[in-house]
């Protein structure tokens, strides 16, 4: 009797929602990614989850490639113009009143007009991936909505669990229920559901070894479970924390996202300090962007530790693309300035 008031009392777990702007998006992308996934999985079933997040990654940055290039286009052009920048900086040097001011920002914007350089061209990219990045952030954390095969393993194990007397399974859950400080109804398929995408190894390992005779029928859910998430040791759709391997996904994602920056705004640095004087705001506004290479890598290692690991692996392998393309743009855009320049 009072296991049942148990099981049915406690309050009902709702699944996180990506929202009316990001839930479309994490839709359309989880279709794309399923279909990534069933043609991986068809080939190599382990490490699919894993090797799928790359094959996608790439498929991404394939399709965000004109905007990359208008972005590496419209930082040539504003490097080029940096010596016109610096002499219209140079004419109201002496002159900080709000006016000379206005007349300079209006002198700067008809150059950049002039010239065809958008003030947004640099942005687009990072405005276009912010949204894709939450999308995948709810898509690696809930996989099992997205990815038929992912599910189906996780209807089954619930089954499994469901199919269990109700103290055997409370006596199972609780703990674990506790660990994640989540509030669910053991009686609920649904509820379960929910609380088996929470689960760790370690935890799926202490539950089996209470599970008595179930032990036999979960195992082999849990095998295929593993041989799906688990990449180079590391659980995908799990936070890395601060344990190895999975720390690695966080210091990597920083190290890359260092990287992708560096090397993003070396020539652009390079360029624009030759064109500036010491007192020169644009100089100190270079000084900001500096800093900012270093404080974005590490935001987002200490961010990968906490989101699902999956999303960290995306994020390592969208910096190294970027970092090619960096480097093939932007020695195009030089040998098409030196052609024009003869």
């Amino acid at each position: 009797m009072f296991e049942g008031m148990l099981a049915s009392g406690l309050m009902s777990l709702t699944t996180r929602q990506p929202g009316m702007i990001v839930g479309p998006i994490a839709s359309l992308l989880g279709v794309i990614y399923n279909a990534v996934f069933n043609f991986i999985y068809g080939i190599i079933q382990s490490n699919s989850l894993g090797i799928a997040i790359i094959v996608f990654t790439i498929l991404v940055k394939s399709v965000l490639v004109p905007l990359v290039y208008k972005q590496q286009k419209a930082t040539f052009q504003m490097q080029k113009l940096q010596p016109e920048m610096a002499k219209i900086r140079k004419k109201y040097e002496k002159k900080k009143d709000p006016e000379s001011q206005q007349k300079m920002a209006l002198e700067m914007q008809k150059l950049q007009k002039d010239n065809n350089i958008s003030m947004f061209g640099g942005c687009l990219p990072l405005l276009v991936q912010l949204p894709i990045l939450y999308a995948l952030f709810y898509i690696f954390q809930q996989a099992y909505l997205y990815i038929d095969v992912v599910g189906q393993n996780y209807e089954a194990i619930t089954n499994v669990i469901m199919s269990m007397p109700t103290q055997l399974r409370l006596d199972l859950l609780t703990d674990a229920i506790m660990n994640h400080k989540m509030t669910v109804d053991v009686a609920s398929n649904s509820e379960v559901l929910l609380l088996v995408n929470e689960l760790t190894k370690t935890e799926w390992s202490t539950l089996v070894s209470a599970a008595g005779d179930f032990a036999s029928q979960l195992t082999p859910l849990l095998e295929q479970k593993a041989s799906i998430e688990t990449f180079l040791g590391i659980s995908l759709v799990n936070s890395p924390g601060l344990s190895f391997p999975g720390i690695l996904v966080p210091i990597c994602a920083g190290l890359t996202t260092y990287l992708s920056t560096y090397i993003l705004t070396k020539e652009s640095a390079a360029q624009q300090s030759a064109a500036m004087g010491e007192e020169d705001p644009a100089a100190t506004a270079m000084q900001s962007m500096k800093m900012m290479n270093y404080m974005m890598p590490i935001v987002m290692g200490v961010m990968c530790i906490n989101m699902p690991a999956g999303l960290g692996i995306y994020w390592t392998v969208s910096n190294l693309i970027q970092v090619v393309q960096t480097m093939v743009l932007h020695k195009h855009f030089k040998n098409r300035a030196e052609r024009e320049a003869q």
